[in-house]
């Protein structure tokens, strides 16, 4: 019964002086090369998550003690971002956004992904870019036929989307997958 004890309170002790990994800790690509995804806003959903490092999980954004929601209509995909890509200069340490087009997702989900474009928008006068992916895991995807461009169908949706519930104020372009999966290869931080 004393070696259990003792096992029990040697185990204990081990796993509480690990360091907790958080979600700055991962790398942006697995092993096998893939970008890493981290839904942060499952589809369907309206309530804005947001990255609490304290935490190293995720909330509901708040604005004046209100919990901020989006107003025009769910996002249309899981929205999240690519792990250890902070940006530099004036918006040092923001991450890349992105949609990742699959069935609802729960958040804090992390995926291996598959580029298919991006977009870059000005929202309050700054320009930014999201990076639009598919599961590379075929099972997680809603359309299982291989595809490497995102279809006309998807740029409007999402432009709608991200014009009414977001608040851009220009959709500037749509860029291919070759410019999205060199655009995550530029932010990678790890």
């Amino acid at each position: 019964m004393k070696k259990i004890v003792l096992i029990i309170t040697i185990f204990t002790l081990m796993m509480a002086c690990q360091e907790k990994k958080s979600f700055d800790d991962l790398q942006t690509y697995s092993r096998e090369g893939k970008p890493h995804f981290i839904v942060m806003n499952s589809a369907g959903s309206i309530e804005k998550f947001q990255y609490d490092n304290e935490s190293n999980g995720f909330k509901v954004k708040t604005k004046d003690g209100v919990n901020e929601s989006v107003s025009f209509m769910p996002y249309p995909a899981n929205f999240g971002f690519y792990p250890s890509t902070h940006s530099e200069g004036e918006d040092k340490g923001e991450l890349l956004y992105g949609f990742l087009i699959a069935a609802e997702l729960s958040t804090q989900t992390m995926v291996d992904v598959k580029p298919l474009g991006a977009v870059s928008i000005i929202k309050d006068g700054k320009e930014a870019q999201f990076v639009i992916s598919i599961p590379d895991d075929k099972s997680l995807r809603i359309d299982k036929e291989e595809t490497n461009e995102l279809h006309q169908d998807i740029k409007i949706i999402l432009g709608l989307w991200l014009s009414n519930a977001f608040g851009v104020d220009t959709i500037v372009s749509w860029h291919d997958s070759n410019y999205a999966t060199q655009l995550i290869k530029t932010r990678s931080n790890r």
